[in-house]
């Protein structure tokens, strides 16, 4: 029997907004659901599944044999993009890691990256250091969403080549097209950052060094702007 892969929300909107036809690779793809998914439903024409491990790898080799998708989809092993030949796909989805590795991904295979035509990113943490890292290499973000899944809010930001005007800090960490659009879950969004440097400030408030006070006065600052956008 064929399985069917099925998606949670955040993967779901990730899916949303694959091109149609794409020729897709899923760096760090978690089995490879969201490729398999993809393919099954017609969606794009081929993909790649990128792991860094062994373990990973053979769990998408195990998906890509259950759903009998082995003419349409490849598991190779290795280090981010250099997997990847270049033009050899268009499109780019790097989910469920920290804005760090994201941008260390990205930076892995210089001679892929600008072959690319999208970049559908998801950060778990550090979204302003991916939004920062686009704009300061020839990336111009297009589209955001945020999704709510098991009480948990993801960002999700698409990118393609070309500019945009350079981002401050607010805008990094709440990224330029939420702070536009406000969509669903944009309050709890803010509500979040505002909680996080909240706990912060209070921490560096039992320090008497005056770095920890230079930083507090920071995250006080972000947290008024950040207050701002709930009126």
């Amino acid at each position: 029997m064929v399985m069917r892969i099925s998606l949670g929300p955040r993967l779901q909107q990730v899916a949303a907004f694959v091109p149609e036809g794409a020729r897709l690779a899923d760096i760090g793809s978690d089995h490879g659901y969201l490729a398999a998914w993809l393919l099954q439903n017609r969606r794009i024409c081929c993909a790649i599944a990128g792991e860094l491990n062994r373990e990973p790898a053979e769990r998408a080799r195990q998906t890509v044999r259950a759903t009998l998708l082995q003419e349409q989809m490849q598991v190779r092993e290795g280090a981010g993009l250099t997997v990847l030949a270049p033009a050899e796909v268009d499109t780019v989805v790097i989910a469920g890691m920290g804005g760090a590795t994201i941008a260390e991904i990205l930076e892995s295979n210089p001679v892929v990256l600008p072959t690319l035509q999208r970049l559908v990113l998801q950060p778990n943490a550090a979204g302003a250091q991916v939004r920062f890292w686009l704009a300061e290499h020839g990336w111009a973000i297009i589209q955001e969403a945020l999704v709510m899944e098991n009480n948990i809010i993801y960002e999700i930001i698409v990118a393609e080549p070309g500019k945009m005007q350079p981002l401050n800090q607010l805008q990094a960490e709440i990224g330029p097209v939420l702070l536009a659009e406000r969509p669903e879950n944009f309050r709890a969004r803010v509500l979040a950052a505002i909680e996080a440097r909240q706990h912060v400030a209070t921490q560096l408030q039992r320090s008497a060094s005056s770095l920890a006070a230079t930083k507090r006065q920071q995250l006080l600052q972000q947290i008024s702007e950040l207050k701002s956008l709930l009126s």
